[in-house]
């Protein structure tokens, strides 16, 4: 995703950056400043505009992708052999369309003017079979992961498509990557839902450590 200056500044206030800026710029600072604008303006009277002149596409263009997932369900399948064992996983992500997610308008980055937006919840539902016995079957929702998400992530963001990170042969224990995002912005965090081979779970944070698992 194209990042806009309102999309950093957010992130700079939800991760408690209180640097202050210097009252004056130094010579070299406005010389970059200055060759940087004269290479917009070449590149605009060329009929090219260059990305950090694109915000407002950008912004339609990340919309539009997005609403495309209301309607599209994701499925992961895998079939994993451990010894004597072996384990099917199936894994469900589909939207909830239940309108209950309103995003403030200060999370808007287009130039149309500000606005709440509307949107809906995700889940994910996750079934492990061990050979013939099945010892998941979840839906895990926003909600699970609450516990290592800051207030506005509670309040605003949602459990964006699963990723397959693989399966620990050594720990008996399989990886599902999620992001619990704000839509439409650069403000989330990545998260994971792993699974032992006695069907019990752990959801953790960002700062796991994820390794020695092979797809």
């Amino acid at each position: 995703m194209k990042k806009t200056l309102s999309a950093v500044a957010l992130i700079l206030i939800f991760t408690g950056c209180n640097e202050k800026h210097p009252a004056k710029v130094n010579n070299q600072v406005a010389t970059d400043s200055l060759k940087k604008q004269k290479n917009i303006d070449s590149q605009m009277a060329q009929g090219e505009r260059p990305d950090s002149e694109q915000d407002e596409e950008s912004y339609d263009e990340v919309k539009k992708d997005y609403l495309t997932t209301y309607n599209k369900i994701q499925n992961i399948d895998r079939t994993i052999a451990d010894g004597s064992d072996t384990l099917f996983l199936q894994c469900k992500y589909y939207c909830l369309h239940d309108s209950s997610l309103i995003v403030p308008a200060l999370y808007d980055w287009s130039k149309k003017g500000k606005k709440e937006f509307v949107t809906h919840n995700f889940a994910s539902q996750i079934m492990l079979i061990r050979n013939k016995d099945t010892l998941l079957n979840k839906t895990f929702k926003k909600i699970d992961f609450n516990h290592m998400l800051y207030e506005q992530l509670q309040k605003y963001a949602i459990l964006f498509s699963p990723d397959y990170i693989g399966y620990n042969k050594t720990r008996g224990q399989l990886a599902i990557g999620y992001s619990v995002s704000i839509p439409l912005s650069d403000v989330g965090v990545p998260a994971y839902i792993v699974i032992d081979k006695e069907g019990n779970y752990k959801v953790l944070d960002e700062y796991a450590k994820i390794d020695g698992y092979k797809k």
